[in-house]
């Protein structure tokens, strides 16, 4: 596909731009007929609303530095000590979370030694860490070299490795009604999850219009499915059918080439047509979305 190739060729680019690549995935995304997909596009490119959103990489380590002082000596860009204060405003002071969209990120870049900065009622807990009646005039963070060169690696990595296997998966022309068969056929949200969430990671199903489901099932642990089932009111006999179909499709051909069995998608069909008849309480439009995804990575897809 055409616009597959504009994105491999900008995410691949010397001159890389983050914020373009985001905005044609977006494009392929509808074009795909995969709209549950576009909340971490939209995050990335509109920002996290909150700290309790925001992926494992674009959370920083931070340095607090400052200015100490007592009547006899000043000291200027001190590495301040933080361990005589609680565990939870030490946390506050060396995290950073970087909610930012990626085109502020991106104007961050040639500012690697930005200064993070700390609140002036922070300052008399952060002298309590000095002797000989030192105290702190100014306080700041400082997050490693590198740092916000790497959030932007993390996704341009895989945003890339996304789009790399689709282009392996899409036939260069397709009309818009083969284009969204196809995404369905090959699994494209399974494929999406993998390459940018990764095996073990926290993701979310479902868009604006409907139920937001957060997912976190690691690969051969079926308590962790188990549990995500249950936070999505699946009944305790249905869960019990599950295990049963997972045993019995344990030495499928169709698992060993990374499919589900013939057990589990009947099991699967028939949890989407509960749904369907509110026998099941969750969104039909998402039922599909969530047992796939939640089932393919307990198997590792």
């Amino acid at each position: 596909m055409k616009l597959i190739s504009e994105i491999i060729e900008i995410l691949s680019s010397d001159d890389s731009n983050l914020k373009v690549a985001l905005l044609k995935t977006k494009v392929l995304l509808h074009q795909l007929g995969e709209k549950e997909l576009l909340e971490w596009v939209n995050n990335e490119l509109k920002g996290y609303k909150n700290e309790n959103s925001v992926p494992d990489y674009r959370v920083l380590q931070v340095t607090v530095k400052g200015n100490v002082s007592n009547s006899m000596q000043r000291h200027t860009n001190k590495t301040l000590p933080l361990m005589h204060l609680e565990s939870d405003i030490r946390n506050m002071l060396n995290t950073k979370y970087m909610t930012d969209s990626i085109a502020a990120i991106e104007q961050y870049v040639d500012k690697e030694n930005l200064r993070i900065t700390i609140a002036p009622e922070f300052y008399c807990l952060l002298s309590e860490g000095f002797e000989n009646n030192y105290n702190v005039e100014g306080a700041w963070g400082v997050h490693s070299a590198g740092a916000i060169t790497q959030v932007l690696t993390e996704v341009t990595s895989r945003l890339l490795d996304f789009v790399l296997e689709l282009s392996e998966k899409l036939p260069d022309e397709m009309d818009s009604g083969e284009m969204k068969a196809r995404a369905k056929e090959i699994g494209v949200t399974d494929l999406f999850n993998n390459t940018v969430f990764g095996d073990n990671a926290t993701i979310v199903v479902g868009d604006s219009n409907s139920q937001n489901i957060n997912n976190s099932v690691n690969k051969n642990d079926l308590s962790s499915l188990i549990d995500i089932l249950k936070e999505n009111n699946v009944a305790d006999e249905d869960i019990a059918s599950l295990e049963v179909a997972i045993e019995q499709d344990k030495q499928s051909v169709n698992v060993q080439e990374r499919k589900f069995g013939l057990e589990v998608s009947n099991w699967m069909g028939g949890m989407v047509s509960k749904a369907a008849t509110t026998v099941w309480n969750v969104n039909v439009g998402v039922a599909g979305s969530l047992l796939a995804t939640a089932i393919g990575k307990y198997y590792g897809f």
